[in-house]
């Protein structure tokens, strides 16, 4: 106060103090009162502006947030309804169902903030589309499950069908391969129907069919399943498509909500800053004079700096901040402008950072519209893979996604021959017509175009320039017609990296192309391929259907078909067609000698013979086996053309044949049947070559025979015997008989050989000569082997039981029999069932059966003795073991076989042979028994020259069940005459093969 007293004493008269005073006073509380004020209205509303702003920012970025969930769950949605993995079916759930809670949260948090409509809907369509997502996953996964219980079944079946290698098996698995393709009901049932008529018609079925019935359950399960999911699916589309509109109209409202927020608070910092200026100006006009005269230039200055900064900052929007200095009111009212300018700068920052996400979420909402449509035409052409539509309608439908996505772009899909040397044309909707034809069939190489090249090196090929790029240096010409400027190719590759075709895009401008573009080729590029690949996989399975798949001639089915035109085309012009049923010699001998790999290649390199031989028209079939049909189209009246063709057959068959580091000579024999003297239909000309085939080989193979009637004849003979076979089986026709085995030095009955006979109703006692070679040629010797020893055992074990002696009952194993792998349990089965102890078994064997593959039939001879079963060998000296091979198997005796007794002792070699096998027995420890012995001096022979036991019409014959019992009650049996009753049958085994 003084220093202000004497300045004002010193600067003003003694009259200015006291107005000097109050105008002090009152411009001093004029600048505290508007400054405070200023700044208070300014602080409260900038803060209660700012708040507001801050909540709708929040709410707007939950709005968006929302958003993209909603959009995530739509593209999880569809990853849910398209998958084929479980495992990626349960993942997609898992995180469909994550992001439902995340939704339900966000959800949550803007319903405690604003209750509206919109945020009840998507809470109330949250909770639909969870429930529906989770039926639809369990929907999903039930037909998941089903499918591959149903390809495993299937595939399990048909394997099994076509493992028994019948006629009936292969048609039953070939019309079980239609089964995948039923898509209703009725389809199934009509399958089923032709199923279960065509099991009728066949008989008796392998086991393989036991299960058919849940096979087709399961088809039908799998379609109603299917269609069930269908209605869910559209349901959870419908649903998230709900959810994706209602987050994105609530996001939209937020977002206009921050802006109206922003725009009002611009506005209110407008407005306080004119209130702001305008306080200012009232305060600096009412005290300019004061000021200008008590405050002088230092407080002018200030405030002009202010008023200046101000009214810059309002026309050129710059934000400079001014210097701030003391701490008084001018200096505080600095520091407040200097407040408002950053958050004016600050709220304009924000505004921009708005701007430029609104326009980001813009390019996403477009970007993922565009990923819908997309995902869409992707799902249309798997569903039109699936349905196997045609290659030329999936791939035209895959071009016209890929073009609607691109404006001004041309696609073309070409596709690669069978060969591997041209591109075909695909599909190209929108490439003029007379452009396609220049390309298709384009060769493939180094310079050959975009297309041409990018399958020669199996890699995309860009060019971006076709005018300038040297790979268009012969095709430009082409190409510019039509306008075209840049080509991009991509390979189309399968499963396994082979070259399928080509992805092209044509552009009429010069450039490269973009990410979207090569976005859409890689996605467009796999599809293709698994749409080819589909189709080539089709091709090749109606292919094997036809043909056979070791040799690659047409098999049985084919066979029908070919000849069925022979025959009209005969009848249609006069000619003659000739049908050839072709059997190689001995083939099984080269299967058992050099194995199947070298049997399998035989039969190639014949049939590449038989190719060469005969002309287009003329057809080569592989039945099975080593079995063939040639069918001879177009023949003149007089057959003159068959012979030759026959020789030249022949004579390409019988050409040397280098297999596994041998030489083979093979020989064939064939049959001949003509249409229409030999028949006038399929089945009647290749029964009647068949049979013509068999009679060349009774007549010494290597031949070939015309068919005469006498065949069909005989070969009904065949077919009445085993029909009859079959019956015996069933209606209890065999009987066993026995014939006993005598021991040399004592007399006494040791044990009996099991031998089959047939009591036909018609036909009375059939010899087994007569039956076992067709028992053998059908199989049935397998099951009749098995009653032969189920029926011993039972038999020994009831006399037995009933108190008589125990002996040792032998009974023949045939070579079928043998090789079955479940011999061993069979065998094992009828000792259980019966109850007969192992050793009191004995079980006979052929040389030439254990030769067929020595260590096999070692292994099964050892398992044999180890469940305490006797072993011998039979007919020894009629096969050509070794007697290194000799020494290790595991058995107890050896028989020598009628054909070496029958001229005993008179022929040497004979008497050579018996002395021979004696003593090699002996030396080996084991047992030598003869068979066949009728006479008293090839007793004595044989028991002079050591022989153990005998068996032969000098004791007995073969007797019944009954009639061994009575035998056993005798001590010893008399050793000099007991001859056969009459009408006796010398004993032949029951069970032989080759």
């Amino acid at each position: 106060m003084d220093v202000t007293s004497r300045l004002g004493r010193r600067l003003l008269p003694q009259s200015l103090r006291a107005q000097f005073t109050l105008a002090f006073l009152t411009l001093a509380l004029l600048i505290l009162a508007g400054g405070a004020t200023a700044v208070y209205a300014l602080r409260t509303s900038n803060s209660a502006t700012r708040q507001l702003t801050d909540e709708r920012l929040v709410r707007m970025q939950n709005g968006q947030d929302m958003l993209q969930r909603t959009l995530l769950i739509e593209r999880q949605t569809d990853q849910l309804l398209t998958t084929r993995s479980p495992d990626t079916l349960r993942s997609s759930y898992a995180a469909t169902v994550q992001q439902l809670e995340a939704l339900d949260q966000l959800v949550q948090q803007l319903t405690a903030a604003n209750s509206g409509v919109a945020i009840l809907d998507m809470h109330q369509s949250s909770q639909m589309f969870r429930n529906t997502a989770n039926i639809v996953a369990q929907l999903r996964e039930s037909l998941l499950q089903t499918e591959v219980t149903f390809e495993q079944t299937l595939e399990d079946h048909t394997a099994r069908l076509t493992a028994t290698q019948t006629r009936a098996s292969l048609e039953l698995a070939v019309l079980l391969f239609d089964l995948p393709q039923a898509v209703d009901s009725d389809a199934v049932q009509e399958l089923r129907t032709r199923y279960e008529r065509l099991s009728r018609t066949e008989g008796k079925l392998p086991d393989a069919d036991v299960q058919t019935p849940d096979l087709f359950s399961l088809r039908l399960r799998l379609i109603n399943q299917y269609n069930v999911i269908q209605r869910f699916n559209e349901e959870l589309k419908n649903e998230a498509g709900v959810l994706v509109a209602v987050a994105r109209a609530q996001s939209s409202a937020y977002t206009e909500d921050y802006r109206e927020a922003v725009q009002r608070l611009v506005e209110a910092s407008n407005r306080s800053q004119q209130w702001v200026l305008i306080m200012l100006g009232a305060s600096l006009v009412f005290a300019w004079f004061v000021t200008r005269v008590f405050m002088g230039r230092h407080v002018l200055v200030r405030l002009n700096e202010i008023s200046r900064q101000l009214r810059q900052e309002h026309t050129d929007k710059t934000h400079v901040m001014m210097t701030e200095h003391g701490k008084d009111e001018i200096g505080n009212m600095a520091r407040a402008v200097n407040q408002f300018l950053k958050d004016r700068l600050q709220l304009e920052k924000r505004t921009v950072q708005l701007s430029i996400a609104t326009e980001r979420l813009a390019v996403q909402n477009s970007r993922l519209e565009q990923e819908a449509v997309i995902r869409a035409g992707q799902g249309h052409v798997l569903e039109l893979i699936a349905r196997s539509t045609e290659l030329a309608e999936v791939l035209e439908s895959l071009a016209h996604l890929v073009e609607s996505q691109l404006e001004g772009m041309v696609v073309s899909i070409l596709v690669l021959d069978e060969e591997g040397k041209h591109l075909l044309h695909g599909a190209a909707p929108s490439l003029p017509k007379a452009y396609n034809q220049l390309i298709d069939g384009i060769a493939i190489g180094p310079n050959v175009g975009s297309c041409g090249t990018a399958v020669y090196r199996r890699e995309p090929v860009i060019v971006t320039d076709i005018e300038l790029d040297p790979l268009w240096e012969e095709y430009r010409s082409v190409a510019a017609p039509y306008g075209f400027r840049a080509c991009w190719s991509t390979p189309i590759l399968s499963h396994e990296r082979k070259v399928l075709g080509t992805f092209a895009l044509y552009s009429s401008t010069v450039r490269s192309p973009s990410s979207i573009e090569t976005r859409l080729i890689n996605m467009a590029t796999p599809l293709a391929g698994i749409a080819i690949e589909r189709q080539l996989t089709e091709k090749r399975i109606r292919y094997m259907g036809d043909h056979d798949a070791l040799t690659g001639l047409p098999n049985r089915t084919l066979l029908e078909d070919r000849l069925k035109q022979a025959i009209l085309y005969a009848q249609r012009y006069s000619r003659l067609v000739t049908v050839v049923f072709l059997d190689l010699d001995k083939f099984k001998l080269v299967n058992d000698s050099l194995g199947h790999s070298a049997g399998d290649e035989l039969l190639k390199t014949v049939a590449q013979r038989m190719l060469a031989c005969v002309r287009r028209t003329d057809t080569v079939v592989r039945l099975g086996g080593d079995e063939f049909v040639i069918i001879l189209f177009d023949q003149p009246s007089d057959l003159d053309g068959v012979t030759p063709a026959l020789h030249k057959i022949q004579e390409a068959i019988l050409r040397p044949i280098q297999l596994s580091g041998h030489t083979l000579h093979v020989t064939c024999s064939m049959g001949l049947a003509t249409y229409p003297a030999d028949g006038s239909d399929t089945e009647t000309l290749l029964s009647n070559a068949d049979a013509a085939m068999y009679r060349a080989k009774e007549l010494g193979r290597n031949s070939y025979q015309f068919y005469t009637s006498e065949m069909n004849n005989k070969d009904q003979g065949k077919l009445a015997m085993q029909d009859g076979l079959r019956n015996a089986l069933n209606h209890d026709e065999f009987l066993l008989l026995y014939q006993p085995q005598v021991d040399l030095q004592s007399g006494q009955i040791i044990g009996v050989e099991a031998l089959i006979r047939w009591q036909h109703p018609e036909l009375g006692m059939v010899s087994p000569i007569k039956f076992i070679p067709q028992a053998e040629e059908t199989g049935l010797i397998v099951p009749i082997g098995d009653w032969v020893i189920h029926t011993a055992c039972k038999q020994n074990k009831a006399r037995q039981d009933a108190g008589w002696p125990p002996i040792t009952m032998s009974v023949n194993i045939s070579a079928r029999q043998f090789i079955e792998r479940d011999l061993i349990d069979r065998v094992r089965h009828a000792l259980q069932e019966t109850g007969l102890d192992p050793k009191y078994l004995e079980l006979e064997l052929t040389e030439s059966l254990i030769m067929q593959d020595l260590q096999q039939a070692i292994s099964k001879m050892k398992e044999l003795q180890s469940m305490g079963i006797s072993l011998s060998i039979d007919d020894f000296g009629t096969g050509y073991s070794s007697l290194a091979a000799l020494k290790s198997f595991p058995i107890a005796r050896l028989k020598i076989d009628q054909s070496f007794v029958r001229d005993l002792p008179d022929n040497e070699n004979d008497k050579a042979i018996a002395t021979a096998v004696i003593s090699l027995g002996h030396k080996l420890n084991l047992k030598v028994i003869a068979e066949g012995v009728e006479t008293e001096e090839q007793q004595t022979f044989l028991r002079e020259n050591g022989c153990d036991e005998i068996q032969g019409h000098l004791f007995s014959c073969a007797v019944s069940c009954d009639e061994i019992s009575l035998l056993l009650r005798t001590p010893r049996l008399p050793q000099s005459s007991h001859i056969a009753s009459p009408g006796s049958v010398r004993r032949t085994r029951h069970a032989r093969t080759d």
